[in-house]
């Protein structure tokens, strides 16, 4: 009898079938009226619905009838994916082969592809996998390898399919026994090997695969809830027995063994016992109930091994060999490691051994990436469990590692025995990066770490600058950059949302980059407002640098701007304070701070620091550039801005005499409100406060007016006064110009002169104010 088995319903298809019957060797069902097309099938009068339930004890159905007649005839039929038959459906002309059911684990898919060759016709397999070209999860190992039953087989599959990403855990033990049945895997992008079963607990896997012979700890029974469990057949039990036990017993005792020994009864491949239980019915019962073959082992093999190398046992004695259950075992195995050492039972004795692979021993590259690579490794923050998935796997896997001494220590429960580990010193940097690319170029697979992200002020500039000396083309090693969480992040999610909108990140370390090129970067951070990130702010050798940051910081952002310094984020001694720019203190800072700056619109609130995501407008109600103080000390980044939308801009003028009365006049040119503070004013100023084109407090200046101001003007003739004005201005969070104190001015107002077609401002940047006004008249009688 076949296991194959053709039914058709029409003349057309019966010949057909009795075509395909013969090349297939398949038995042949077809109806009575149709017997002179098909010699020797089996005939049928009854409705086609009663033939496809007689038929489905075959393994494989070809029904050669449309589709719709199939579907009606099989649905009663359906049980479970793991029982069920093939069933492969083709029109009476062989064009379209359907596989109906049974794709993957009974064959359909297969046996249709088979099909269309000898039709002329089109497999038309609608599997997922198949058509994208992924491997079958249900059939990986061949079909050999038992799936557990707990397993998330459809989750996993579907996960695969939608390009999810997938982790792939390998009991070390069975690299080898595994090479070639999970090779369809590793080309695939979303596929990625782990090293430890802990791993396919991230959240970044969204689904994975475990091949073990071991039995799954409890505290990652969990994984089944995305994972599929193989078990593949690897392990040989050897038994000894008394004459005449029962299978069952058998049976328990193999399970028992098994269970202490931590294995999976799934996993057995084998039975071997010595050659005089040839006939022993319980070994042959318990052998054909778990579909496992029987060996027997000859006396001469086990008496030419050492007994010294198992347990003592009673067969020395009786049957002159070293024992039954450890040597068969081992034996059976191909020599391989003995696993469950033999437990002794009333009646029977029972060892467990792992086989050796079929195929010849090689280094586990199944979840390493190729040989002569060089990975650079991100470790992140300093916590491992910030470390990507894919960081890790590559640290794990490589037979290199190379890096700073205190980064390898952050890592060094991640390493195992066998990894070279070269660790440098500060500042050995470019060292560091041609080692490792030297590792990586003789074959070997290098992993060069850094915390943070390796591409963030570390380790990969270095290597790439020297990839390119050497003249590299992309090969010869392979390099791969592996991404990580950096200071900033980490520091950043620890307060809440400093760097939610626009941010930049600088290094005040000028051991590789000029300081005047550091500090135009400061001058334009702060003048564009930009959330700013410094790294590497002060050590003992560079204690200056970062007080001038934070001077160039003062001139541009309010004092009670927030200021983070995040020391050893995710580590044992991580510390995070909360400040404001005008408290901060530069000796709290070291070279493992990072230091996050506010923009003019970031906030502190709960011990936490936020940026708004978007602005609705900007932080002094107009819609116009930062006001530049053109205190820089390079004349090329000072450039003037004209406010010419200020009418919604609260602004305070302190002295009612020429110097106010100009400050007033650009002031209501543009727009804005305008209060005047003063005792006396110009007649030029009264007359503007009668027409009710600005207020006039007419009194002296009292702490508190500066309140409700963006903009403040101290244009008194007493310096004190209008220091205590520009004080309290900062306080209030507005910005001050200080008459005739270019060195307390938070901004400048240039000269400006208007015509209908132009405005032409002259600034020197409050150093000369006379000069200004005279080159502003100048340009004026040139243009008149």
């Amino acid at each position: 009898m076949s296991d194959i088995i053709i039914i058709s319903v029409t003349k057309q298809g019966t010949r057909l079938a009795a075509h395909l019957a013969d090349v297939l060797g398949a038995d042949l069902s077809v109806p009575v009226k149709y017997s002179a097309e098909a010699s020797g099938a089996r005939l049928y009068a009854s409705p086609v619905v009663e033939e496809v339930r007689r038929g489905w004890a075959y393994r494989k159905l070809i029904l050669i009838m449309p589709a719709g007649v199939a579907v009606r005839a099989i649905a009663p039929l359906l049980q479970d994916k793991h029982s069920d038959p093939a069933v492969v459906c083709l029109d009476e002309a062989g064009r379209s082969i359907i596989p109906l059911l049974g794709g993957h684990q009974a064959g359909a898919n297969d046996l249709a592809r088979r099909i269309a060759p000898l039709t002329g016709g089109h497999a038309a397999v609608t599997t997922a996998s198949d058509v994208q070209h992924k491997p079958a999860l249900d059939l990986l190992g061949g079909g050999r390898w038992h799936i557990d039953p707990g397993s998330a087989l459809t989750h996993a599959s579907a996960r695969l399919v939608n390009e999810d990403c997938v982790g792939v855990y390998v009991e070390p033990a069975l690299q080898a026994h595994c090479r070639s049945d999970l090779e369809t895997l590793w080309p695939l992008d979303n596929v990625a090997p782990v090293c430890t079963l802990e791993a396919l607990g991230d959240p970044a896997y969204k689904a994975g695969l475990i091949v073990s012979h071991r039995t799954l700890p409890i505290e990652h029974m969990r994984l089944l809830s995305k994972c599929v469990l193989y078990r593949p057949r690897v392990l040989v039990a050897g038994i000894g027995c008394r004459r005449g036990v029962a299978a069952d017993d058998l049976h328990a005792n193999l399970l028992e063994t098994c269970a202490l020994a931590g294995l999976s009864a799934d996993s057995l491949k084998m039975l071997a016992s010595v050659d005089i239980k040839h006939d022993e019915a319980g070994l042959a019962e318990l052998a054909a109930r778990l579909q496992a073959p029987l060996q027997l082992i000859g006396r001469d093999k086990l008496q030419a091994l050492d007994s010294r190398a198992f347990s003592p046992s009673a067969a020395q004695d009786r049957l002159g060999i070293p024992g039954v259950a450890e040597p068969c075992a081992v034996l059976a195995a191909g020599g391989g490691e003995l696993l469950a050492p033999k437990r002794a039972f009333a009646a029977s004795t029972v060892a467990i051994a792992l086989a050796c692979p079929t195929e010849p021993a090689q280094p586990a590259a199944a979840t390493a990436p190729p040989d002569g690579i060089l990975s650079l490794v991100s470790i992140g923050p300093g916590d491992i469990a910030q470390m990507t998935v894919a960081a890790r796997d590559r640290l794990c896997s490589a037979e290199v590692v190379v890096g700073y001494r205190p980064y390898i220590e952050m890592v060094r429960s991640l390493l195992k025995p066998g990894q070279e580990i070269v660790m440098g010193a500060m500042g050995n940097e470019k060292e560091r990066g041609e080692q490792a690319i030297g590792f990586a170029a003789e074959g070997k697979r290098v992993a060069l770490i850094s915390s943070g992200d390796i591409g963030i002020y570390a380790m990969a500039g270095f290597v790439f600058e020297s990839l390119k000396n050497r003249g590299w083309q992309g090969a010869n090693p392979p390099v791969e950059v592996l991404p990580g969480v950096s200071a900033m992040q980490a520091a950043a999610a620890r307060l809440g949302a400093p760097i939610s909108h626009d941010f930049c990140a600088i290094s005040l370390s000028d051991l590789l980059t000029a300081w005047d090129a550091i500090e135009r970067r400061l001058w334009a951070a702060t003048e564009a407002d930009f959330v700013i990130a410094l790294y590497n702010p002060r050590s003992k050798g560079r204690d200056w640098q970062l007080s001038r940051a934070v001077e160039i910081l003062r001139k541009y952002r309010l004092p009670a701007t927030p200021v983070a310094i995040a020391r050893n984020v995710t580590r044992p001694d991580e510390s995070i304070k909360l400040t404001t720019l005008a408290e901060l203190d530069v000796k709290e800072v070291d070279m493992w701070t990072i230091l996050l700056i506010g923009n003019t619109r970031s906030y502190a609130f709960a011990g936490r620091m936020g940026t708004p995501r978007g602005y609705s407008e900007s932080a002094f109600g107009y819609e116009a550039a930062p006001i530049n103080p053109g205190t820089g000390t390079d004349a090329d980044s000072v450039y003037p801005v004209m406010l010419t939308h200020m009418q919604h801009l609260s602004t305070v003028v302190v002295g009612g005499g020429a110097v106010g009365e100009r400050k007033v006049r650009y002031l209501l040119a543009a727009g804005a409100q305008v209060r005047l503070i003063s005792p006396r004013a110009t007649p030029q100023l009264e007359a503007w406060a009668r027409d009710g084109r600005m207020r006039w407090d007419q009194r002296p200046y009292q702490t508190g007016d500066c309140a409700s101001a963006r903009l403040v003007f101290a244009a008194t003739d007493e310096r004190e006064v209008n220091a205590r004005i520009a004080g309290e201005a900062r306080q209030a969070g507005a910005l001050c110009n200080v008459a005739d104190d270019p060195g307390a001015c938070d901004f400048h107002v240039p000269a400006v002169h208007r015509t209908d077609h132009c405005v032409i401002a002259v600034g020197t940047r409050g150093v000369d104010p006379a000069t200004a006004r005279r080159m502003r008249d100048r340009i004026a009688e040139l243009l008149a």
